[in-house]
């Protein structure tokens, strides 16, 4: 027993030798060695503190993701994960988990390290809302935490997804108006989607009866404009449905516009123009008839005012009118977003020559005037036709039987012939001296030489 005491005596001895060895040491004093110990001493005391005597507390984790099993439900029997019904507070997928523990645990949680997994009580073969259980664990064994409420009921809606394709049967433009008293109509809105292609649950998809485009425009309009329009489905009874889970697939679903034409109408004198007459032509002098006299065109305001007073129906050519009536008719020609008010296709021009006379004369250029024109050359142009021979004169009879080859003007055409030199045949045009009411019938030509 003795010898025992004795032994532990000399252990004791020994170890305190140590230690005062170690203490005695001109380092150990050093001010930076017992700061640093002293700072290595707080955190294990603090850490000893922490993990034997630090409180119970309670956190709640938000935005756990909630997944919800699915696969065999979809492998076999062809259905898909909705939307959780109840609680309402899940249908983002997302849980806030309330757990205790001690404050130094519960300060490193985060949503990652719990597993929200809801799993169906019974067998789902068909469309339907079906009773789950989710169940909440901490993902990390080492995390000695509580989870408060670590199982609950929620109800899971399951269907069939399925695409289908509607046309679109109405375009609205809600609070669109033209100012008051303005010659101003309002056309029908229209939209750049013909189809909608959607893609969603079966039983949403079936409560849609038909597809229309509406534009909240509440302005007063005075010009076609476009806005931005949105996608309205509507049941059997023309209501509007409020379809959470429908995705629209067509392309321009980011792009959907609706466009409201703005139209004016005008009044328009209806007149035809002519080819080959003589410079002193003068078509009023004409007895014309031109049905109707008159047009009233619609169309967008600028393009309205774009037109001309006078709306010409087309060209005649003057030299190939004959004695007796002669008939066109001309059909109507607008351009693209102009129409005609009334149920017209064509315009009729009568043109009445049967009180005109006709008289051939023989001119030559002693008395009567031969003349170049239209010649923007430098070389000097010269007649080679002296004389023309059965020149068909059309007038007033009181007119064109007193007429002398005097009264005759040639004049050769000469446009286009600026490059070219030597003898040459051109086109003649033929008018009467001082009488706007007579021209040539038929054509004539004359020879000239250039340069």
């Amino acid at each position: 027993m003795g010898n025992k005491q004795t032994g532990g005596r000399h252990v004791m001895i020994a170890v305190y030798r140590k230690i005062r060895g170690f203490i005695n040491r001109p380092w150990f004093y050093n001010k930076k060695f017992l700061v640093t110990l002293s700072v290595i001493c707080s955190v294990l005391m603090w850490a000893t503190l922490a993990i034997n005597i630090s409180p119970v507390e309670t956190k709640t984790v938000s935005a756990v993701p909630i997944t919800i099993n699915v696969d065999t439900i979809k492998e076999n029997f062809g259905l898909d994960f909705v939307e959780i019904i109840s609680p309402e507070s899940l249908r983002k997928l997302e849980l806030d988990v309330k757990v205790s523990g001690r404050k130094y645990l519960l300060s490193q949680l985060t949503a990652n390290d719990f597993s929200a997994v809801a799993s169906a009580n019974k067998s789902i073969s068909k469309p339907g809302s079906y009773d789950f259980t989710l169940l909440v664990t901490c993902k990390n064994p080492l995390l000695d935490v509580k989870i408060e409420q670590n199982s609950q009921q929620i109800y899971v809606r399951f269907d069939r997804f399925v695409e289908k394709e509607f046309t679109v049967s109405n375009v609205k433009a809600v609070g669109a108006t033209i100012p008051p008293d303005s010659n101003l109509t309002m056309g029908t809105p229209y939209t750049n989607v013909s189809t909608v292609s959607i893609y969603g649950p079966e039983t949403e998809v079936n409560l849609i009866d038909s597809v229309i485009v509406t534009a909240e425009i509440n302005k007063e309009l005075t010009d076609g404009e476009t806005f931005d329009g949105s996608i309205v489905f509507l049941n059997k009874n023309g209501d509007p449905l409020n379809l959470n889970h429908i995705t629209v697939t067509t392309d321009v679903t980011e792009m959907v516009s609706v466009t409201i034409p703005i139209r004016t109408t005008k009044e328009f004198k209806v007149d035809v123009s002519f080819k080959n007459a003589p410079s002193n032509f003068d078509a009023s002098k004409l007895p014309i008839l031109i049905s109707p006299s008159t047009l009233t065109i619609s169309g967008s305001p600028d393009a309205i005012n774009n037109l001309k007073e006078t709306y010409t129906a087309g060209a005649i050519d003057i030299s190939k009118l004959r004695k007796g009536t002669n008939s066109y008719n001309f059909a109507l020609s607008l351009s693209t977003g102009l129409e005609i008010s009334e149920k017209i296709d064509k315009i009729k021009v009568d043109i009445d020559l049967s009180k005109y006379k006709v008289e051939s004369i023989d001119v030559n250029s002693n008395h009567s005037k031969f003349d170049i024109i239209n010649y923007t050359g430098t070389r000097k142009v010269s007649f080679k036709t002296k004389s023309i021979d059965n020149i068909r004169i059309i007038g007033p009879a009181y007119v064109v039987e007193k007429l002398t080859d005097s009264d005759i003007i040639i004049e050769a055409d000469m446009k286009g012939m600026e490059t070219v030199t030597g003898k040459c045949t051109v086109n003649a045009l033929v008018s009467v001296k001082n009488r706007s009411n007579c021209w040539a019938i038929g054509s004539y030509q004359v020879d000239v030489n250039i340069g």
